[in-house]
């Protein structure tokens, strides 16, 4: 059993970058490998957007897409014949990075989180976390890397303390503890194995 190697992504630290069309504004937790981009050697991306108009998605093909709904009101996104509706906080959609997908906002920004990952290399299983003041959970070590991203509350992890928009990753074998503080915490973990 070997230790998990963590690496510490405190907000402060996250890149953030403006969209070329000035819709929104992107702030990357993280990408791998390092220094790749989503036009060149990514294998997946976790990132959260503050999405300010309506407008279209950029087309990332070959990448499959999850999104969640942070805060904000919520938008309307059409998937060619389909829309989406997207009015609750933590309400999550799927799709690909190939398909025309334009956002129409309901009333004001919104702020979403992102999962990308290069369907031919990688899977991912990614999903919320929910922890009630003052409880814990072991997440166990598979030997993926493995990312927990705070989106509320405050949590402990091996001796840390994130805060929201911090995050983590590791790959290993060791369970890894996570405790929530004082008030409820909502997390993201996401899971990325080779294909």
């Amino acid at each position: 059993m070997t230790h998990p190697r963590l690496r510490w992504l405190p907000r402060a630290a996250q890149r953030e970058q403006p969209w070329t069309n000035g819709g929104g504004r992107t702030r990357e937790v993280a990408i791998a490998p390092a220094g790749a981009t989503l036009a060149a050697g990514c294998r997946w991306r976790v990132s959260c957007a503050e999405v300010a108009s309506d407008g279209p998605f950029s087309v990332l093909p070959g990448m499959d897409r999850s999104l969640w709904l942070l805060a904000g009101a919520g938008c309307e996104l059409e998937l060619g014949d389909q829309t989406v509706r997207l009015d609750r906080r933590w309400q999550r959609v799927d799709f690909a990075g190939e398909r025309q997908v334009a956002a129409r906002l309901l009333d004001g920004p919104v702020q979403d989180l992102n999962v990308m990952v290069e369907r031919a290399s990688t899977r991912v299983a990614a999903a919320l976390l929910h922890l009630a003041p003052g409880t814990g959970l072991q997440l166990p070590g598979d030997g993926e890397e493995q990312l927990l991203l705070l989106l509320a509350g405050g949590a402990a992890v091996h001796g840390g303390w994130l805060e929201p928009g911090d995050a983590v990753l590791w790959t290993g074998t060791t369970p890894v503890l996570v405790g929530a503080g004082l008030v409820p915490s909502v997390l993201l973990l996401a899971s990325f194995a080779p294909r």
